[in-house]
């Protein structure tokens, strides 16, 4: 048996593979003929192999989609839980090669404790990786549209100012075409509709913060806890201490960023119109938080709320810990 390790980047992907204690590694390109040229390589091995990789977003599905589809066993992990598993080894280096080799490690942990079969990745349906590309795609025209904003308010040229507003006008457009596609995949995808439904279920969550959370949450089965989901947005506190000193506590700086920027808004909308977070947020700021602690609390309640929904697939109801 074979552990084959995969630190994946944009452009390239280190692989190290374990073997008999030892390692091999090398570096392929992230493309259809690195995954080739790797596919060769692991065969020379003669050697049954089981792939790891991090879930680290669209960088490496198609890499992993070509393992499965090539009948290899592979395990897409919760990068949390490989980092978790680094920590543990002490693992000094930071480097791709070194990460690979770690992942490797973690890939044979998996088989030694006999949960790597259960753990093995199956693709996503095409209209969820369609979701995936579109809500992107959707931040980043609303991005672009930020920034043209800007640039309306500042602009003394009446030629600068007519381009401004044509641009505007068009990323309008394009935001209206994405949200229309977005709806409708959905609406013709059995399972989104439900995940949909059971999302904006939660008072604060509209129909755009649900195709987010469902864009970039992913794999629901990749987190065994909610500890783990905030800690994936980065929303989870972070304490810094010495001895018996506290001397301050922070949101994690790790996470997926347009994960808890999804959040913001619906934050926003939740204290005023959902009695659970609005009580919430009130008691948080009754201790003397800040207004900005407490709604970075209330960001973090929201996701807890989406993961359950999504766990136990029943709704969102405001009396039921009551």
């Amino acid at each position: 048996m074979i552990f084959v390790g995969i630190d994946i980047s944009k452009l390239s992907f280190n692989v190290a593979v374990l073997i008999d204690s030892k390692y091999q590694s090398r570096q392929f390109e992230n493309k259809q003929s690195g995954f080739l040229k790797l596919s060769q390589w692991i065969k020379s091995f003669k050697n049954p192999a089981y792939f790891c990789l991090e879930a680290t977003g669209i960088y490496g599905l198609a890499l992993a989609k070509h393992l499965y589809q090539t009948n290899q066993k592979v395990i897409v992990a919760n990068p949390l839980q490989t980092h978790a598993f680094a920590k543990m080894e002490m693992a000094r280096n930071k480097t791709d090669k070194a990460d690979a080799m770690s992942i490797a490690r973690y890939c044979q942990y998996l088989f030694n404790r006999g949960e790597i079969d259960k753990s093995l990745f199956i693709p996503r349906s095409a209209a969820f990786e369609r979701v995936q590309f579109l809500v992107t795609r959707l931040d980043q025209l609303s991005k672009m549209k930020s920034q043209e904003n800007n640039r309306s308010g500042v602009s003394l040229d009446k030629a600068a100012a007519r381009s401004i507003g044509s641009m505007l006008a068009f990323i309008d457009k394009q935001i209206m075409v994405i949200k229309k596609e977005i709806a409708m995949i959905i609406k013709q995808d059995e399972q989104l509709t439900v995940q949909l439904k059971l999302l904006v279920s939660i008072n604060g969550i509209g129909d755009k913060t649900a195709w987010a959370l469902l864009a970039y949450i992913g794999d629901i089965s990749l987190f065994e806890n909610s500890k783990q989901i905030s800690s994936y947005a980065g929303l989870n506190p972070s304490i810094d201490q010495s001895g018996t000193s506290l001397n301050r506590s922070s949101l994690s700086k790790t996470g997926s960023t347009r994960l808890s920027k999804s959040l913001y808004m619906p934050a926003i909308v939740a204290v005023r119109y959902n009695p659970l977070m609005l009580a919430f947020y009130n008691k948080l700021l009754t201790k003397g938080k800040p207004k900005k602690v407490a709604l970075i609390a209330v960001m973090r309640k929201l996701l807890v709320l989406a993961y359950g929904v999504l766990k136990s697939r029943k709704p969102f109801d405001v009396n039921y810990q009551h």
